[in-house]
């Protein structure tokens, strides 16, 4: 039997959180305090220890004296994973509720409240919340991310799995409340001598559960550590044990759902179950895979491909949205580990491009074309939907490989190496006729302080490669500060004549013979005292890289200081240290550094009359923010104007000052603007001074419930809530289109900013005036061909993963309507499409066009969903057709402010067939002029088609005077 420590037994408690811990005394009090501090008193904590051999028995023994809700049991020997404490819990739990707790995290302070709450009202065998996945660096920065959110954004009441198979998803037993007898009947326990106990035991609950709720609050936080110097069990993925325990709980799952009948949706659960295993089990040991010993690679291979082989994979390959995923999936069983190794590189990061792309009738498939033959193979293979092949060369991300390494001068001062490496080139993205040139860039991974790039002196074409090779004096080149920076990432920047530049990371899976013992001399700006070598190593993305590393006794001394005072309040013996690193901090990208270099920028004198403007986070020179910088380029404005931007520079005005967003050049003119002009939001953490007038245009009326009105907002954090509210304060003035407007977007934001009736600037193009000629102007320019009835399809945002895919065959429109359409294809701007080659031409895709002002005029129609273009486009009284063929999930999820359904100024439809059968006559037999006008007049009062100009009279006709 387990020590233990009872003490008088209180009345039956409604909750018992059982506490696991081994040897980690220190968290220990935290994890139980944020349980005795529930507002739900009526509970127990039942501390198991597995048997620790540092003073947790002492800590808990404490904890039992102080409150008399805490109990304590000590298991007599070890047991190795959490199972058998998380059981041992169980059998000593007197709750009618049983939820668990490790011992490194902590529960929210209303969980146990809201999960009880929930399980009464319903009679719930299962209540299942929110998990919080706190990650703290080694600077003591906190991100919070929510575990599986799309599940959890509103409350869901389930008669059983089968109402929501991908719940086992989540297959966590820690944020999840049982009923205790619910668990005795079924005799649910974790399987003691297995791993990832979590899935059988949670799946086995979910299985025979009766009534399941699901609530959207937040209820766990699990601690995840950044560069723990210990992996939880977990986490020990390079353990070949660990892979074995996986598939073996998989294994026992699936027997558990044999067990049910069909009737239950067995085989939708089962379906569900395999994406979820090729989609998220699968991915986290393939991307890690090439850089595993052989032996491990050998078995992982194996257990990973007789079990995929047990799984109905035709079905799931077709259902499964992380395409490169399903490609790895297949290649694993046709064992081809050389093209397996290209998934593996691409799964580390999803934007790199890492093998060369096929194109078949239309469609893009991963590597050669050998398995095109069979229907599974295509079916496998194909990553059309990535979007990879629509990127531009600036946008690709090109798999860079390190093919060699070599020393070609040695000495006290002068270490020169040679690089050489080779390129993708899919689909010829770099065409063979351009005048290429390249360098390489060694920075900081994501503490990007100081930048070097050197030329690279050989590059040339081979077949469907890109050679290539560099030198550099390591010792000379890359002078990093010291200490703050000790990793540096070697990255190849590629320009190819007209078509732009690329970045890309240079990768490897093995060093060439030699390297990893190369210790080159290394001369940091803060002397060697905190560094005196570079080692050159493989970091843990596959990415090559320059490490700093003390061999000298002094230098070993400054790093260990450094890290024991990093993170506390100083003093005297980092003084120095911290001098030096703030001068060098001028040039510094580290967002720490800049928040803090941001504060002193705001001490400098605000400079009248400046203005920065930003339209979707800087992706585009674009909406109302653009037509308010057009009033003032003819009204001849003075002041200095600053236009935020991202990465591409394409459309802005020349005679602005550009400044890429987050750069210094941009936080400096942020720091010092009168006005700040934008329709999204600047970056949360830039702070406004009072002398800084901020215009907010906003980007679009509401049909979609916004803000504080939706339950994802609802169910933030506290200190999330408040971050929004803060940023939101910002605003001096809000523009509104109309009174709905101020019911809406300013009731939902809760917003203290001064509403500005003059309607949105953009809009202004759209007044009646001379309306047709800028139509003929610019779909002249755009270069339509006449004749043709121009349809504007503009939907929503979609969460996808790749490209959005219309809910109707662009093929199937180009056949039917190609002689007499032209289909313009505009989607959001967070999203992207592909238009396949049996439609160009009667679908033209206008993703990348900026101003969608202009494409309205440029359009005889309008088709769209719930996108708030609807709003827009009424005020030039052309016709509008509804499709909204997923209206009752999207609509569930997310709440609308009103029925559009009911109230749609135009046909609406949720079927193929009547859609197309609205496109045929939706010119011809207008019957909704009165409706669109009584709806332009609702969201549109306020305007005039003189926004641009009254908010130019407003804050900036003095030349910025207020």
């Amino acid at each position: 039997m387990p020590e233990h420590n009872e003490v008088a037994e209180v009345a039956e408690p409604d909750v018992s959180v059982v506490v696991i811990g081994y040897n980690d005394a220190a968290r220990l009090p935290d994890a139980v305090r944020s349980v005795l501090t529930q507002t739900l008193h009526n509970l127990e904590v039942v501390i198991v220890d597995d048997h620790s051999s540092d003073s947790t028995k002492q800590v808990a023994e404490r904890l039992v004296a102080q409150d008399r809700r805490v109990r304590y049991y000590r298991l007599e020997e070890n047991s190795g994973g959490c199972s058998k404490p998380r059981n041992t819990g169980i059998e000593h739990a007197r709750g009618r509720y049983v939820m668990f707790l490790d011992s490194d995290d902590s529960l929210d302070r209303h969980a146990c409240l809201n999960m009880l709450q929930a399980a009464e009202e319903y009679d719930a065998d299962l209540v299942s919340g929110v998990c919080i996945r706190r990650h703290l660096n080694r600077s003591g920065l906190i991100e919070d991310v929510p575990w599986w959110p799309e599940m959890y954004t509103e409350r869901k009441v389930l008669e059983n799995v089968a109402d929501m198979p991908d719940l086992l998803r989540d297959t966590l037993s820690t944020n999840k409340c049982y009923r205790r007898e619910f668990l005795n009947e079924n005799a649910i326990r974790f399987p003691e001598g297995f791993h990832w106990e979590d899935l059988l035991f949670s799946a086995t609950a979910y299985l025979n559960a009766e009534r399941i709720v699901l609530i959207p609050n937040p209820v766990y936080y699990w601690e995840v550590v950044v560069r723990a110097a210990a992996k939880s069990i977990s986490n020990q993925r390079s353990n070949i044990s660990n892979v074995r325990d996986r598939i073996g709980i998989h294994r026992k799952v699936d027997a558990v759902l044999d067990r049910f009948p069909d009737e239950v949706g067995r085989e939708e659960i089962r379906l569900a179950k395999a994406v979820k295993f090729i989609e998220h089990d699968l991915v986290l040991y393939l991307r890690e895979l090439p850089y595993q010993t052989p032996e491990y690679i050998t078995e992982c291979r194996e257990l990973f491909r007789d079990y995929l082989n047990t799984l109905p994979l035709d079905r799931a390959f077709a259902r499964c949205g992380h395409r490169v995923a399903v490609a790895g999936a297949f290649l694993l069983i046709e064992e081809d580990w050389p093209n397996l190794v290209t998934i593996a590189e691409n799964l580390l990061d999803r934007t790199r491009i890492t093998t060369d792309l096929v194109e078949r009738d239309g469609r893009v498939y991963w590597c050669d074309d050998r398995y095109l033959a069979t229907e599974r193979g295509r079916l496998a293979l194909d990553v059309t939907d990535a979007g990879y092949h629509q990127l531009s060369l600036a946008e690709s991300n090109l798999a860079t490989r390190l093919t060699g390494l070599e020393v070609i001068q040695s000495g006290s001062k002068h270490n020169k190496i040679r690089l050489s490496g080779e390129t993708v080139n899919p689909l010829g993205k770099v065409p063979s006729d351009a005048e290429l040139s390249a360098q390489l860039e060694f920075r900081p991974g994501q503490r990007a302080l100081r930048q070097y790039r050197v030329k690279v002196t050989e590059l040339r074409h081979e077949g469907s490669r890109i050679r290539w090779s560099g030198e550099v004096d390591v010792t000379k080149t890359v002078r990093p500060v010291g200490v703050v920076d000790q990793m540096f990432e070697v990255r190849f920047r590629l320009k190819a004549g007209d078509r732009g530049t690329m970045a890309t990371r240079v990768t490897a899976i093995d060093l060439p013979d030699g390297a990893a013992d190369l210790a080159l001399p290394a001369r940091p700006l803060l002397t060697k005292a905190t560094g005196d070598r570079w080692v050159i190593r493989i970091n843990h993305r596959g990415v090559l890289t320059l490490q700093l590393t003390a061999r000298n006794p002094i230098a070993k001394r400054v790093n260990a200081s450094f890290e024991r005072n990093a993170s506390g309040t100083g003093g005297g013996r980092m003084l120095k240290l911290v001098q030096k690193l703030t001068k060098a901090a001028q040039r510094a990208n580290d967002p720490r550094l800049k928040r803090k270099g941001y504060q002193l920028l705001g001490r400098l004198p605000v400079k009248r009359g400046s203005v920065v403007f930003e339209s979707h986070m800087g992706l585009s020179y674009s909406d109302s923010p653009k037509y308010i910088y057009e009033a003032l380029r003819a009204h001849k404005y003075p002041g200095k104007v600053y236009w935020s931007y991202t990465e591409n520079t394409n459309g802005f005005p020349k005679d602005a000052h550009l400044v890429r967003r987050n750069s210094w050049g941009y936080l400096r003119a942020l720091a010092r603007a009168e006005f700040w002009v934008d329709n999204q939001g600047f970056p949360q953490w830039v702070a406004k001074r009072k002398q800084t007038t901020y215009i907010q245009t906003w980007h679009g009326t509401a049909l979609k419930t916004m803000g504080m009105h939706t339950p994802q907002v609802k169910a933030m954090l506290t200190g999330q809530r408040k971050a929004l509210a803060k940023a939101v304060n910002r605003f001096d003035h809000f523009l509104v289109r109309s009174e709905y407007d101020i019911r809406t977007l300013v009731e939902a934001f809760e917003m203290r900013a001064e509403p500005l009736r003059v309607g949105y600037p953009r809009n202004d193009l759209l007044r009646p005036e001379g309306r047709d000629q800028r139509t003929a102007e610019l779909r002249a320019r755009f270069g339509f061909p006449e004749g043709k009835t121009v349809l504007l399809y503009a939907p929503t945002f979609r969460n996808t993963s790749g490209p959005f895919k219309p809910d109707f065959s662009l093929e199937d429109f180009a056949r039917e309507f190609g002689e007499t359409h032209l289909l313009l294809l505009r989607a959001h701007y967070l999203n992207t499409v592909t238009v396949p080659e049996a439609a160009r031409g009667a679908v033209q895709d206008m993703s990348k066009h900026p101003d969608v002002t202009e494409l309205f005029l440029a359009s005889d129609a309008l088709i769209t969903d719930f996108s708030s273009v609807m709003f827009d486009y009424a005020l030039l009284d052309r016709p509008m057709l509804f499709f909204a063929p997923d209206k009752e999930g999207y609509t569930r999820d997310r709440g609308t402010y009103f029925d559009l359904e009911a109230e749609a100024p135009g046909p609406y439809t949720t079927d193929r067939q009547g859609f197309f059968k609205e496109i045929r006559t939706l010119i011809i037999e207008d019957g909704f002029q009165d409706a669109r006008r009584q709806f332009a007049e609702r969201f549109g009062e306020y305007e005039h088609g003189d926004a641009a100009e009254q908010v130019y009279r407003r804050f900036f006709a003095k030349g910025g005077a207020k």
